[in-house]
């Protein structure tokens, strides 16, 4: 009877002795891989498990998911690379992109914030003066990319609320088989004497292709700066001398100097260093008599619902990386360490003759501006 109980009582030690090694080692299989497969940020999306390999950066590369809308008036072969790049990078988010020219964004902005449902989580659009109709309205999020520290404090929002992402410039552009003596000025396409140097097929109007400043931000930029420096008679001169013929965009001016429908336009810098390349006639004129140089922000509408993936799109936007893409493409960058497209002189170079604009004031003005060149120029 002793034996018996002697033996129950080592086996019940025993049996005790397996169960707790059991125990013990399904807690460490459980501890291990809830280390490997799971972040205490992951969602229940299979696209935020990571490798115990896996480095930081690309942890969070593969954590960020969802929908991001991006509303954009740079030329759309270029936005569609750039969201292609971001999503090659960021695989689980996708991208919405909506590209219009920067006055049809801004009021396509102004009626969704009337109805009170904003579509867009980022925003790049022309020029300060349009984004500050939008920071006006206070939808725009205060926040400074780190990347921004890059890119110099005239190219930022002294608010916090955008940052450029390239910059551009209006220009004088023509067709290098039809003019010789190009203008050298602004003030040289009011100037009759400039007007009689024309070929015989122009000299009574109609040879100069302009963008209207109720579709494109960078010319309501120049109708502001050119009317500060000269008045609206300027504008008027052209107009009434039948000179001027209004397009609805820098691209379809271009497509007009390069086709010889008129051999000179207003343009943007960028647009004719891309044909230029591919050896189209064409060349331009940054004027004598004053620079119109465009910070072009880009900043996140503070109502979106993706924060995270907004962040880091604005960051990719700043990076090196696209940077150095967009001035691949011609595009002067904004950041100070990467190198202007060939041929065009630094940013701070530029900065020494540009047309000083005051964006808060202009941002105030733009309805009235585009209202008066409507009723005074295109009639």
């Amino acid at each position: 009877m002793e034996l018996r109980k002697g033996i129950s009582r080592g086996v019940a030690i025993a049996i005790g002795i397996i169960i707790a090694a059991i125990v013990i080692g399904l807690g460490a299989w459980m501890a291990h891989h809830a280390t490997t497969s799971y972040s205490p940020t992951s969602t229940s999306s299979p696209s935020a498990t990571f490798s115990p390999t896996t480095s930081s950066s690309t942890s969070t590369t593969f954590s960020l998911s969802g929908t991001l809308v991006f509303y954009t008036s740079i030329p759309k072969d270029i936005a569609v690379q750039l969201v292609k790049m971001f999503e090659q990078k960021y695989p689980n988010v996708h991208v919405i992109l909506v590209r219009s020219g920067t006055g049809k964004l801004i009021a396509k902005l102004l009626a969704e914030i009337k109805a009170g449902k904003i579509e867009a989580d980022v925003v790049w659009v022309a020029d300060p003066a349009s984004m500050d109709v939008l920071k006006d309205k206070g939808v725009l999020l205060k926040w400074m990319p780190p990347e921004a520290k890059y890119i110099p404090k005239e190219l930022r929002d002294p608010d916090g609320y955008w940052v450029a992402g390239r910059v551009i410039m209006q220009v004088i552009a023509y067709n290098t088989k039809l003019i010789k003596n190009p203008p050298q000025r602004w003030v040289d396409l009011i100037n009759k004497s400039f007007v009689e140097s024309l070929p015989d097929g122009w000299k009574n109007g109609r040879w100069l292709g302009m963008p209207s400043p109720l579709y494109s931000g960078a010319v309501a930029v120049t109708v502001y700066a050119l009317t500060h420096k000269y008045g609206w008679s300027y504008f008027e001169t052209l107009a009434k001398n039948n000179w001027v013929v209004f397009e609805k965009s820098n691209g379809v001016v271009l497509k007009g100097v390069l086709t010889g429908e008129y051999p000179i336009g207003i343009t943007l810098d960028y647009m004719v260093r891309m044909y230029k390349k591919q050896g189209a006639p064409v060349a331009m004129v940054l004027p004598k008599d004053g620079l119109i140089l465009i910070p072009s922000p880009i900043a996140i509408i503070k109502t979106t619902k993706n924060l995270a993936a907004a962040k880091a799109f604005v960051e990719f936007m700043l990076s090196r990386e696209v940077q150095e893409y967009l001035s691949k493409c011609g595009i002067m960058p904004a950041r100070t360490d990467v190198s202007p497209p060939p041929g065009t002189p630094s940013l701070s170079e530029l900065e020494k003759y540009m047309i000083k604009i005051n964006w808060d004031e202009m941002a105030k003005q733009l309805q009235q501006i585009k209202e008066q060149f409507e009723k005074l120029i295109i009639g």
